[in-house]
């Protein structure tokens, strides 16, 4: 008898333990979605030649055009791209810093947005747009701050709130 109740203690045991769903492993990376980085080796680039990071499926993630800035080489535009091939954002760079116009997209292509940046920090007018073309928001920004008067408005084009910023 005693027997008997080991095994069935037992078998209740090994049967319990095995029917446990799977935990996921929270730190392994999502392979679908994380970019497999291939960088070129700095010493290898040449003025003009495009730094690119990719996707694991081979998509382009992130190019930068490259131009050499003294003794080393440095991004003079940039292209970042979702993981179907559109573009998400690009724009030039100036000494290491976002410097003129960005324009950020919907995942479909649209336009999202449009942004002049100043030695790295916002630093004029932004506009973005819904999907439809029609303008979202529009304001100022002043050394990276929100400044002005700024327009927020409904899918239909008309205003739906007026909002000020003062630079403190």
């Amino acid at each position: 008898m005693k027997h008997i109740l080991v095994i069935a203690t037992i078998v209740l045991f090994v049967t319990a333990c095995g029917n446990q769903p799977k935990k996921k492993n929270t730190n392994q990376p999502n392979k679908e979605t994380t970019a497999a980085v291939k960088k070129a080796n700095d010493k290898n680039l040449k003025p003009g030649d495009k730094y690119v990071e990719s996707y694991a499926n081979g998509q382009p993630r992130i190019v930068k055009k490259m131009e050499r800035s003294g003794n080393k080489l440095v991004p003079v535009y940039q292209t970042e791209y979702f993981e179907n091939g559109q573009i998400s954002k690009e724009g030039p760079y100036k000494n290491g810093r976002r410097n003129g116009l960005w324009k950020t997209y919907y995942k479909t292509g649209e336009l999202w947005s449009k942004i002049y940046f100043k030695n790295g920090l916002s630093d004029s007018i932004t506009t973005a747009y819904y999907p439809n073309g029609k303008i979202r928001y529009e304001g100022f920004y002043t050394k990276g701050q929100k400044s002005g008067t700024w327009k927020l408005y409904k899918e239909d084009g008309s205003i739906k709130e007026l909002k000020h910023y003062v630079i403190k």
